[in-house]
């Protein structure tokens, strides 16, 4: 049996998510993510989701790391907590901290827009996210951890 991202990759010119095969994260259960380079950035300008984005592979790359982690399970439905480590060899000001704390939930979530469908993956809607952190430490190349903790 085919993956739903399998099947519409055929007719859609991008993925819009996987349908759940599990049942979801239990409250008090713990989920790592970790990926290379740096995550999306929220832009008030254009959605991350935008395939015209410039910064649309990092949205992208986010998504690929979080279903495979995510194993098939639903996405979730209540309070989340969001803990977002950047490394790099140069510090990132608070205020861009923030943009990219935002992007990682708009990625983590669903939406639709005009051009675009995208099915939740983490949670539903990143107004679940009840608690949030992000800070920078210094490293010899630009990855992030995510630790999401259900609540």
């Amino acid at each position: 049996m085919e993956h739903l991202s399998s099947v519409m990759s055929n007719v859609l010119p991008y993925d819009p998510g996987l349908l759940p095969t599990r049942p979801g994260p239990k409250p008090g259960q713990t989920l790592l993510l970790e990926v290379r380079g740096l995550p999306p950035v929220k832009t008030a300008r254009q959605s991350i989701r935008n395939q015209k984005h410039p910064q649309y592979p990092s949205f992208v790359r986010l998504r690929k790391v979080a279903a495979i982690s995510m194993a098939g399970r639903a996405w979730y439905f209540g309070p989340v907590r969001l803990r977002l480590t950047l490394f790099g060899p140069s510090r990132i000001e608070r205020w861009s901290l923030n943009d990219h704390l935002g992007g990682v939930m708009d990625t983590l979530d669903g939406s639709s827009g005009q051009t675009f469908t995208y099915l939740p993956i983490i949670f539903q809607d990143d107004s679940q996210v009840c608690e949030a952190q992000a800070r920078w430490v210094k490293g010899p190349e630009h990855s992030y951890r995510i630790e999401i903790t259900f609540k």
